[in-house]
């Protein structure tokens, strides 16, 4: 039993001399003010262009009813977008599709259309545009 409580009080004088280590470290820290260091937060840098020139690589379809089109991709000169949304009027005309992966229009037309106009919404990081594409379907 003698070994057993000596035991015990090494273990509660350890853990005594551990928590007032801990007590004096934390001392000297909450001496500092706050606001005394000062921290600037760096500004993060636009990791895409603006996006500048952007277009579909044909602005005037014509585009076969039930056949699969070949893919209509945007390029722009300057900056890759990250978010593209049609604006107006939606939806597309029935089987065609925006392929965010691809940045191009893809699919194959389930109804025909007489030259609609459709407006592309183009984001990143540093900007928007809009860009216009006439689609016809015969």
């Amino acid at each position: 039993m003698a070994k057993g409580f000596a035991l015990a009080s090494t273990l509660t004088v350890s853990t005594l001399v551990a928590l007032l280590s801990l007590s004096a470290c934390s001392q000297k820290d909450s001496n500092r003010t706050p606001g005394s260091q000062n921290i600037t937060p760096e500004p993060l840098p636009i990791s895409n262009s603006k996006l500048t020139n952007c277009h579909f690589k044909d602005a005037h379809p014509v585009y076969s009813f039930q056949s699969t089109i070949a893919p209509n991709p945007i390029s722009c000169d300057n900056g890759v977008p990250r978010k593209v949304e049609l604006l107006t009027p939606t939806p597309l005309p029935g089987g065609l599709q925006f392929a965010m992966n691809q940045l191009s229009l893809t699919g194959s037309p389930s109804e025909k259309v007489t030259s609609a106009p459709y407006q592309f919404y183009l984001e990143n990081e540093a900007g928007y545009v809009i860009i216009p594409i006439q689609i016809t379907v015969k």
